[in-house]
């Protein structure tokens, strides 16, 4: 990338204008609009999200939800733990690999992914409001190509 084709430089660079700034900042306002939407639950958005992983196959096992989540895997234990506490998850090590350990959902759990996924899905669509639907894919795509461009 040339210079003159960086969109950010010293002399234009503003923090609060920044993409860094502004996803973190949107991120943060979406969970915590899911936060609040899931305190009827006794959930997390970051409960919830483990919940998603398993429910759609994303990951089976503790290291792959921390890796998944970009967490270690001790904070993974501690809410696998309160999640367990909870009747939302079940562990057990692996038949095929002692030292793995995988989590599934229980019954419990699979009956309110679903009332959950409802929670999750207003908050995206209030915070979409006004959005088009082509602007949404459009965001979509930048989205992937940033993270493409990690």
């Amino acid at each position: 990338m040339s210079q003159r084709s960086q969109p950010y430089s010293l002399d234009n660079y503003s923090p609060s204008e920044s993409i860094g700034y502004l996803l973190k900042r949107s991120g943060i306002l979406l969970s915590t609009a899911v936060d609040r939407g899931l305190a009827q639950y006794d959930m997390t958005h970051a409960q919830f999200s483990i919940v998603f992983k398993l429910l759609h196959g994303h990951a089976r096992t503790a290291a792959e939800l921390a890796r998944d989540s970009m967490t270690d895997t001790g904070a993974m234990t501690r809410m696998l733990d309160r999640l367990e506490e909870k009747g939302i998850v079940q562990r057990m090590r692996s038949s095929a690999d002692r030292r793995v350990v995988e989590v599934e959902l229980t019954d419990k759990g699979r009956q309110l992914a679903d009332d959950m996924m409802r929670v999750a899905v207003e908050v995206l669509n209030h915070h979409l409001r006004g959005f088009a639907p082509e602007e949404i894919e459009q965001f979509k795509g930048f989205l992937r190509r940033m993270i493409a461009n990690a």
